[in-house]
């Protein structure tokens, strides 16, 4: 199934599911935070923004609850060198755009308290580098994985009844781009993202 049928279906199914007393629905959005396992030991410098839409249904009644999203969310990296008087020697940017189609469980907690665990495969559909404000195209480009996944843990709290804030840490199950050779650690044998996301959603219809 192509990308643009998938997002196709996921739009019927989020407009359906408006209707039905069964599905919640709604749109999110946030800031990410993001670095690059692998590809050296810089903060989380790399902000971009993460919006779509989610489904979710009952499990156990207002206990536990699947959810479903499709996103468009930016990742990479974004780290500065200095030198010994910290003064800025190399500015490097990876910016990676893809689609996700994030698949989790929710359970409360509390009425307001929330947290949430899942599986978020990806497409990547854009990608860009930079050093020093020139733009480059490194070695590794054209190898990147064009189809990945991640995992993700995450809590929300309610401030109203249809509104949450939450925090999501989004972290590679696989790498996306793999090293030749082999590795002690997993972690060593490739590139793997690293995002730290804070999110608000608004349910457009909750039971």
């Amino acid at each position: 199934m192509s990308l643009k049928r998938i997002l196709i279906f996921f739009c019927l199914f989020a407009s359906l599911s408006i209707f039905s007393q069964s599905f919640q629905g709604g749109i999110a959005g946030g800031l990410n935070a993001a670095r690059i396992d692998g590809d050296g030991h810089e903060l989380y410098g790399k902000l971009g923004l993460n919006a779509g839409a989610f489904i979710a249904r009952e499990i156990l009644p207002r206990q536990l609850f699947w959810q479903m999203e499709l996103k468009y969310t930016s990742r990479g990296k974004y780290n500065i060198q200095r030198d010994l008087s910290g003064f800025p020697i190399r500015i490097e940017l990876i910016d990676l755009r893809y689609v996700e189609l994030p698949v989790s469980l929710h359970y409360f907690f509390t009425e307001k308290f929330q947290i949430e665990l899942g599986l978020s495969p990806d497409v990547l559909l854009k990608e860009f580098y930079e050093i020093d404000n020139d733009p480059v195209s490194p070695d590794y480009a054209n190898d990147l994985r064009r189809f990945g996944v991640t995992a993700f843990i995450g809590a929300n709290y309610f401030i109203m009844e249809k509104l949450a804030l939450g925090m999501r840490f989004n972290y590679s199950a696989i790498p996306f781009y793999k090293f030749d050779g082999y590795a002690i650690r997993y972690r060593d044998s490739g590139f793997f993202h690293d995002v730290l996301s804070l999110n608000a959603r608004y349910y457009i219809t909750r039971r």
